[in-house]
C-alpha cells in the first residue's frame, strides 16, 4: 500500500503488489474500481495477475483511503485523470493494461482517449457508455431518498444492479455492501449526480486503443444492447459476455475474466 499527496488536504491512496522476478521487466496493469468503491474490490484478482504483472490498485479521490475534504469534493474526469497520471509518474510507469470496471471502466475509456500513449490496452468490466435511465433524476425516487440516508442503504436497495446475487455468495453481497458504506453520503451523491451526465457515445470511433469488454449478458447496467453498440463503435473491439450473468462479472468470476484478459493481450503482443 501507498499513498501519494498530490495537494494539500488530498492524499490519494493505491495499492501496489508485485511478485514478478525482479531481474526482468514486467508490465503493470491498473485495476480501475467503480462508484462508491475501492482498490479492495481487485482482491481476488491480485492472485491471478501479481506472478506476471505488477497489479496497480487506485482508490479514486474521495473513496477507499483516498482522503479530502468532502466540500472540496468535485467529481470530473479530468480531475479523475490527472489523478491516474499523478500516480503512474510518481512510479515512473510510462503505460499500462488498463482494467476498469463500470464507472472505472469509463473512466478508462476517457484515459485512453486523451492519453493513448500510456494505455497499452483496455479491459472493460461491465462498462456501459451511458448510464440506463432507471427514474433516478426523479429527487423524491426510492433511489435517491435512500442514497441521502447512507451509500450502505443505496447500494442495500440497488444491489442486484451492480451485482448478480443470483450467483453471487451472501458473504459475498454483505461485504459488498458495507465496502460501499464506506463512502460519505455527500460524495456519493455528488459523484451519482455527476454519472449521470456522462454519455461516452460520441467519442467511441476515437479510441483506438485494443479494447476487450466483458460482462454478464443479462447486466441491467451493461446491457447487452449497448455492449454490441460499443463492439461496434470502438475500432480495436472484442466483445465477450457470459450467459445468464447479470452485473458484477469482475466480483464473481475474476478467473473467467483474467483468462480472457491473457487471450485478447496475446493478440496484440507488440501493441
Amino acid at each position: 500500500m501507498a499513498n501519494l499527496s498530490v495537494a494539500p488536504g488530498l492524499e490519494l491512496h493505491y495499492y501496489d503488489d508485485d511478485f514478478t522476478d525482479p531481474w526482468q521487466p514486467a508490465p503493470t496493469v491498473l485495476l480501475q474500481h467503480g462508484f462508491s468503491r475501492s482498490g479492495r474490490f481487485w482482491y481476488n484478482w491480485v492472485p491471478l495477475l501479481a506472478r506476471e504483472f505488477r497489479v496497480l490498485r487506485p482508490d479514486l479521490r474521495g473513496m477507499g483511503r483516498s482522503t479530502m475534504a468532502e466540500e472540496a469534493y468535485e467529481p470530473l474526469l479530468d480531475t479523475f485523470m490527472a489523478d491516474l497520471n499523478a500516480i503512474l509518474d510518481s512510479q515512473g510507469i510510462d503505460r499500462v493494461v488498463y482494467m476498469g470496471e463500470s464507472f472505472g471502466g469509463i473512466l478508462g475509456l476517457s484515459f485512453a482517449h486523451a492519453f493513448p500513449d500510456r494505455v497499452q490496452a483496455l479491459v472493460l468490466c461491465n462498462t456501459p457508455c451511458r448510464l440506463p435511465r432507471r427514474g433516478r433524476a426523479d429527487p423524491g425516487s426510492a433511489e435517491n431518498a435512500a442514497l441521502n440516508r447512507s451509500v450502505g442503504a443505496w447500494s442495500t436497495a440497488t444491489i442486484d444492479n451492480r451485482l448478480d446475487t443470483r450467483a453471487a455468495p451472501q458473504g459475498m453481497k454483505e461485504w459488498y455492501i458495507s465496502e460501499m458504506d464506506r463512502t460519505t453520503p455527500s460524495i456519493g451523491r455528488k459523484l451519482q449526480a455527476y454519472l449521470e451526465t456522462l454519455d461516452f457515445r460520441p467519442y467511441l470511433k476515437e479510441v483506438a486503443t485494443p479494447t476487450l469488454l466483458l460482462s454478464g449478458e443479462e447486466s441491467p447496467t451493461s446491457t447487452l444492447d449497448q455492449q454490441q453498440f460499443m463492439a461496434e463503435e470502438l475500432p480495436h473491439c472484442r466483445l465477450a459476455t457470459y450467459p445468464g450473468l447479470g452485473h458484477g462479472i469482475n466480483a464473481i468470476y475474476p478467473e473467467w475474466c483474467v483468462a480472457r484478459m491473457r487471450e485478447f493481450l496475446a493478440e496484440y503482443p507488440d501493441t
